[in-house]
C-alpha cells in the first residue's frame, strides 16, 4: 500500500473512531464517515465496499497483531511477553482499550454482531491453539464455547468497571477462573 493509501485509510479510520465516540454503531453512516474523513465517496468505496467491510478490516488488522505479539506500535505494553495464553489475552485487552480510540472495546460492550463473531471466532482460534484441555468426559469443543464466553463477558466486566484494573491482572483472572 502506498503512502496516499495509507493517509486515506487513516483518515477514514480516524473519521470513524470520531462517529464512534459519538453514536453506537449501527447509527454510523458511510456518508458521515466521508464527510468527516473529508474524502470522495468513490474514495471511500475504492478501500471499503460498506461500513461492515471496514469494521471488518480494522477487526483482521488488530487480531493479527495481537497472534504476531507484541511489536513497536505497542507503546502502552511494549514489555508485555505473549507467549502464553495469559500474554495473548492481556495483548487483547491493551487493544481493546487502547486501539482505535477504544472504539473496539466499545463494540463489544455493546454487542455489535459484526465485531462480536469476528472477536469470538478469533478467541475460539486462540483457546483451540492453546491446547485441549477439558474435563474429563467434556467435548473440547465445549470448553472452547465455553471459554470464549467467559472471556467476552470478562472484557464487558472490566469496561463497565471504568477498565480499571491493568489487562495483565485482568487475564491473570481470567486464567485462574477457567483453570488455565
Amino acid at each position: 500500500m502506498d503512502r496516499r493509501q495509507r493517509k486515506t485509510r487513516k483518515a477514514i479510520y480516524g473519521a470513524f473512531e470520531e462517529l464512534m465516540a459519538q453514536q453506537h454503531y449501527s447509527a454510523v453512516t458511510v456518508a458521515q464517515i466521508i464527510e468527516r474523513a473529508d474524502v470522495g465517496r468513490s474514495t471511500f468505496y475504492a478501500h471499503f465496499e460498506t461500513k461492515d467491510d471496514l469494521l471488518s478490516e480494522i477487526c483482521r488488522e488488530m487480531f493479527d497483531h495481537i497472534f504476531e505479539g507484541v511489536n513497536e506500535y505497542c507503546v502502552t505494553h511494549a514489555n508485555l511477553a505473549t507467549e502464553s495464553i495469559e500474554g495473548k489475552l492481556a495483548h487483547l485487552l491493551y487493544h481493546l482499550r487502547d486501539t482505535h480510540s477504544g472504539v473496539c472495546g466499545k463494540l463489544v460492550r455493546e454487542g455489535e454482531p459484526i465485531f462480536t463473531r469476528y472477536f469470538e471466532q478469533q478467541l475460539a482460534t486462540l483457546f483451540a491453539k492453546s491446547g485441549p484441555v477439558a474435563p474429563a468426559g467434556m467435548p473440547v469443543d465445549l470448553m472452547c464455547v465455553l471459554r470464549v464466553s467467559a472471556f467476552s463477558h470478562t472484557v464487558t466486566w472490566w469496561f463497565d468497571n471504568g477498565a480499571q484494573a491493568s489487562p495483565e491482572q485482568v487475564a491473570a483472572w481470567y486464567a485462574q477462573g477457567m483453570g488455565l
